[in-house]
């Protein structure tokens, strides 16, 4: 054996400790780059939209238009593509068609107004309305003017 410092001994010590280090890292980065999958995701970001003719009851009477109308149904109800469908074939089919507003009744914000069976068609305020699955309200200038209730009643109305 030869003869070492004790500066030398250290300076071994330390190579060693460092090649150690340097290898436990290069393990760490074989592992995790080839041995475990991603489990990552690339999400695609779809640009949200901001519906204009989708309301809530709170704001049903202070739309900008002098007179329109308001279609309440369940979105989700047995009904709803009925519904939707005379609303769109007044819209697209009437030169002088009013607006129409949907209001989603099975909505959280909507729900408080939506009964299953005794409504209130004489109601002129937002806190007395009680509707139906399937009611069209006509507004003009901010207070209701007309309350219609059930598909042939609405088909009627629009005349659709």
């Amino acid at each position: 054996m030869k003869y070492q410092t004790e500066e030398q001994k250290e300076l071994m010590k330390f190579g060693l400790v460092l090649v150690i280090l340097i290898g436990v890292i290069g393990a760490v980065y074989v592992f995790s780059r080839f041995l475990i999958k991603p489990n990552v995701k690339d999400y695609e970001y779809t640009s949200g939209s901001v519906s204009t003719s989708a309301i809530s009851v709170g704001t049903m009477l202070s739309k900008p238009e002098d007179e329109y109308y308001v279609l309440a149904y369940d979105f989700g109800g047995s009904m709803a593509s009925s519904y939707n469908t005379y609303g769109s074939y007044y819209t697209a089919n009437k030169s002088s068609a009013l607006k129409i507003y949907y209001l989603d009744l099975s909505n959280a914000f909507n729900s408080n107004f939506y009964v299953k069976d005794k409504s209130n068609p004489k109601a002129k305020k937002v806190k007395d309305l009680k509707m139906l699955d399937g009611t069209l309200i006509r507004v003009k200038n901010g207070s209701i003017v007309s309350y219609v209730e059930g598909a042939e009643a609405i088909s009627k109305a629009l005349k659709v």
